[in-house]
């Protein structure tokens, strides 16, 4: 295999993945992965030197424009692919458990923000009243890592064969307050306090494969990189035609020219890399953002490469989740109720245990299906206070324009009450509650994404047979907005 093909193929694979990372999981950076196919040129510029008295052969040498490329292209193709990947994922929940006040979500998903998430949501689902809920959710092990290491591919692979670090990451925990409880007047804002928590909760994701950056797909990634390497390759000679029709190309042979010409007779490897890297600089400053070389780069083999693409990232959609999640509850009631009790002691906080099952349908835009099985305790006494059992169906609907693509879900969640609500009988306006008994809910939400923001903004309108407090049917709408941080560090080159 020719020096010259190495270089194509080398940075075919830089373009489609930015490298595999050695085996201790650093991550491959793009520009010293760049540097190491510019410094590929070397012997082949030497070649050139010492075959021809005029130096021309140097100087077809140095017109490799894979090498140069790789610098001005590389960075973008990588952080598109992953950021792709990571803004099409359906497993996320970053807003509140589906058994808080305020809550948009009737169930839980099965993946949290690899970083931090947060939500501000009005609404309520089984809840006699809605309420105004803000909610932070983080994992504490991979924003460690990502102070560490700063890119989005680096940062996890980071200690990825260290099982307490694999451990730990895997791990969430959610924070949510209620900002219309123990509020003395709207117009003084909301200050998170422990009289405003509302809740807490954390996720344990038991078996989970959905993020493209998992170990199981890199030998697919580099199968995919070397093909397209190969139509990358076979691009190369379009291209050329390309640079050498641009006016700007004969102020760039010019200068490297004069560059080689300079050269001392027997010129050591850090002359030639300093003229190299100088021809590289130059090209990137004259081409970079010319429209008929990024056509040139990325258009001649996209076909393929999508295609392939598309597949490893069905495949990854179709992947099950299984996870379990605790969350307490706090059951605060707003200042607008009258409620009191009709016994003596404080109305008892919840605690919920919640298995998450995930599955999606193969394809890359295709649904997804989310089962929720729980059971939520009294806190100070340990009865069981409700079983639940809740199923979703997300539908990706058809991208738009500089929003990106919206998500339809249909849910539906039997709850059945086995003790009254609020851990004994209570007075809501007056009226002594006492509730036990079944509830269904149904839910339709549309979620709308701010493309390339990672800000969702969920929109819901919910069915229930009755609340927890009232038999009645109950029709309500919820709002809310999200925004999950890893849709931008995937960005991060």
């Amino acid at each position: 295999m020719t020096r010259r093909l190495k270089i194509v193929l080398s940075v075919g694979i830089i373009l489609a993945f930015g490298g595999r990372g050695s085996a201790q999981g650093t991550g491959s950076s793009p520009t010293n992965d760049c540097q190491t196919v510019l410094q590929g040129l070397i012997p082949d510029i030497r070649d050139g030197l010492t075959s021809s008295a005029d130096r021309s052969s140097a100087m077809r040498a140095i017109e490799s424009w894979p090498a140069f490329l790789c610098g001005t292209v590389s960075d973008s193709i990588r952080s598109q692919l992953l950021s792709e990947a990571e803004e099409k994922r359906l497993d996320k929940q970053a807003g509140a458990t589906s058994n808080s006040s305020g809550t948009t979500s009737l169930v839980s998903k099965g993946s949290s923000p690899s970083l931090f998430g947060f939500a501000l949501e009005h609404g309520g689902l089984t809840q006699t009243t809605d309420g105004n809920t803000i909610t932070f959710r983080g994992n504490a092990a991979n924003s460690v890592r990502a102070l560490l290491n700063n890119s989005y591919l680096g940062s996890y692979q980071l200690g990825q064969d260290d099982p307490l670090v694999v451990g730990l990451a895997k791990l969430s925990f959610g924070v949510s307050f209620d900002t219309s409880s123990n509020q003395s007047s709207t117009s003084q804002g909301f200050a998170p306090s422990s009289k405003s928590l509302s809740g807490f909760s954390s996720k344990y994701e038991l078996y989970d494969r959905r993020d493209p950056r998992d170990r199981h797909y890199l030998d697919r990634w580099q199968k995919l990189s070397n093909t397209a390497g190969r139509a990358f390759a076979n691009s190369i000679r379009d291209f050329d035609t390309v640079i050498r029709g641009t006016p700007q190309f004969s102020q760039w042979e010019s200068s490297v020219q004069k560059q080689i010409y300079a050269l001392p007779p027997n010129p050591s490897d850090p002359d030639i890399m300093k003229v190299i890297q100088s021809a590289a600089d130059l090209f990137t400053q004259l081409f970079s953002n010319l429209p008929e070389v990024k056509n040139a780069t990325v258009a001649a083999s996209m076909s393929s490469y999508l295609t392939e693409k598309n597949a490893i990232l069905a495949d990854i959609r179709k992947t099950p989740i299984l996870a379990i999640e605790y969350n307490f509850t706090r059951q605060l009631t707003s200042v607008s109720q009258n409620v009191g009790a009709t016994q003596a002691g404080q109305i008892p906080d919840l605690y919920n245990v919640n298995l998450v099952l995930e599955k999606g349908f193969h394809g890359v835009n295709a649904p997804e299906l989310t089962a929720n099985l729980s059971a939520t305790w009294f806190n100070s006494t340990g009865q069981a206070r409700d079983y639940r059992a809740s199923l979703q169906f997300d539908v990706p609907l058809k991208e738009i324009a500089n929003i990106g693509q919206p998500v339809l879900s249909i849910s539906g969640q039997f709850l059945s009450l086995l003790q009254e609500p609020l851990g004994q009988k209570v007075m809501l306006n007056g009226v002594t509650i006492d509730r036990r008994g079944n509830i269904g809910v149904f839910q339709t939400k549309l979620s709308i994404p701010v493309k390339g923001s990672g800000v969702k903004i969920p929109i819901s309108f919910t069915y229930a047979t009755r609340t927890e407090l009232v038999k009645e049917k109950d029709v309500r709408g919820n709002i809310g907005i999200t925004f999950d941080l890893d849709t931008l560090f995937s960005k991060a080159k």
